[in-house]
């Protein structure tokens, strides 16, 4: 028999845990959640407090997609065995829905992040600012981008750069490494130049943790730049001529960037980088 005053009502067992009323009622028809009281003259259902820490459990299953059928066993006993199961089999599946909240928290501070700072800027305005350590995963793609198509180039390398990778790296440090780096990577063409000549590469933003033979880490540093609504990596020598000292030697790094708050979101535009070769 159960002293009522202390149980709480379903209003109540509402406020304290969160969960609305109509929700404690389908957790009592699917038999997972059952009242320890009902006043058969009201109908009036009443909880102990310690149900709240179940209700805690339905509610992370139910934001995770755990079918709620599960755990009408693990409810039903003390099996301890039961309960370790049930948490080992899930972990893996909370950890994956952190993954894609980190992931989706990450695109939004870089979407906001990009379209603040590019108000700043104007198109055929060489600027200066500060870079972060970047690296960089390199696939050749010739002296040249004449008669090339480039879209072609950066959609192939897309595809590719997941198989690369996987290939060097053991699949969870892999999967969780590349998530966090493709979100709104930098992507784009590189060019080297030097007294030998160009030499093109399609590149892809990758984690530090990552680097390889196949990578390239450039240091922090403060690069000229400048925005394009078109691909203008090509003409670079011209556009920094005065910037190089009459030096050959040197790289510059065009990303092209979705989301940029400058143009259509279907219309990318073009951030091309001077960087001195000293300090890669």
């Amino acid at each position: 028999m159960h002293n009522k005053d202390e149980l709480l009502s379903i209003g109540e067992m509402s406020k304290f845990t969160g969960v609305g009323i109509q929700a404690l009622r389908y957790y009592e028809r699917i038999n997972i959640l059952k009242p320890v009281y009902v006043d058969t003259d009201s109908g009036y259902r009443y909880y102990e407090p310690e149900q709240a820490a179940n209700i805690n459990i339905i509610s992370t299953c139910v934001e995770l997609n755990i079918p709620l059928k599960e755990l009408v066993e693990l409810f039903d006993t003390e099996n301890v065995m039961l309960m370790q199961e049930f948490f080992e089999r899930n972990r893996q599946v909370a950890e994956q829905k952190l993954i894609a909240i980190n992931t989706m928290r990450n695109l939004a501070n870089k979407a906001l992040g990009r379209i603040e700072s590019n108000k700043t800027y104007e198109f055929g305005q060489i600027y200066e600012k500060e870079f972060s350590e970047k690296t960089y995963y390199l696939k050749p793609c010739g002296h040249s981008l004449e008669n090339k198509n480039r879209e072609k180039l950066l959609m192939d390398f897309e595809k590719e750069i997941k198989a690369d990778l996987m290939g060097h790296f053991e699949s969870g440090t892999f999967v969780e490494s590349i998530y966090e780096s493709m979100v709104l990577m930098e992507y784009g063409f590189l060019c080297k130049h030097s007294g030998a000549g160009e030499q093109y590469f399609t590149f892809g933003e990758v984690p530090s943790s990552l680097k390889s033979e196949q990578t390239l880490t450039t240091s922090p540093g403060v690069f000229k730049f400048i925005k394009s609504k078109n691909s203008i990596v090509e003409a670079a020598p011209d556009i920094f001529r005065k910037y190089l000292g009459g030096g050959d030697s040197y790289m510059v790094i065009e990303v092209e960037e979705m989301m940029s708050g400058m143009a259509k979101i279907s219309e990318p535009i073009y951030e091309l980088r001077l960087v001195p070769l000293q300090v890669l």
